[in-house]
């Protein structure tokens, strides 16, 4: 990865305490159920480890580092490296950008895509500096962009992400 002009890091667990409450209650009421239904206490912990991780960019703090090159995404379990060039279309919305390789929506988008979603409010950097960065970086001529001039990120309603 080239030398990182924008980096952040977002945990959405700790800024949603009890959204997080709630998803780990029913983890764990699941978890239990696995295993009371499979007769089998390792059931229980298979579940729980398996829900647990199929919500690692939840749960688990993930840092974005934009570059010259192109971005990186790191989390615990995984991490992503993608050059510029890769990605066909570009939606932003209010949470964050999802870049894709194909050209349209696609359902295989979740799988090869990235999600880059915005740093929270009064972290830098804000989600319009993220989309300028971005414009300045996907070649208008290849890739297809949407959601550009709409009001984005955190801030957004006191003027920061508007066009």
């Amino acid at each position: 990865m080239d030398e990182a002009l924008l980096s952040w890091r977002v945990h959405p667990a700790l800024e949603r305490p009890g959204l997080t409450l709630l998803v780990s209650l029913v983890i764990l009421g699941v978890s239990l159920v696995a295993g009371l239904w499979m007769e089998s206490a390792y059931w229980s912990v298979f579940a729980l480890i398996v829900l647990f991780l199929s919500l690692e960019s939840y749960f688990l703090p993930t840092r974005y580092t934009l570059g010259a090159q192109g971005l990186q995404v790191r989390k615990p379990f995984s991490r992503v490296e993608r050059p510029w060039s890769a990605f066909r279309s570009a939606w932003f919305d209010r949470s964050g950008v999802t870049l894709s390789p194909f050209g349209r929506r696609h359902w295989l988008e979740p799988y090869r895509g990235v999600r880059l979603r915005y740093a929270p409010p009064g972290q830098p950097p804000g989600g319009a500096e993220v989309r300028a960065f971005l414009l300045s970086r996907l070649d208008a001529q290849r890739v297809r962009l949407e959601g550009v001039g709409e009001s984005t990120g955190p801030g957004a309603a006191e003027g920061e992400g508007t066009r």
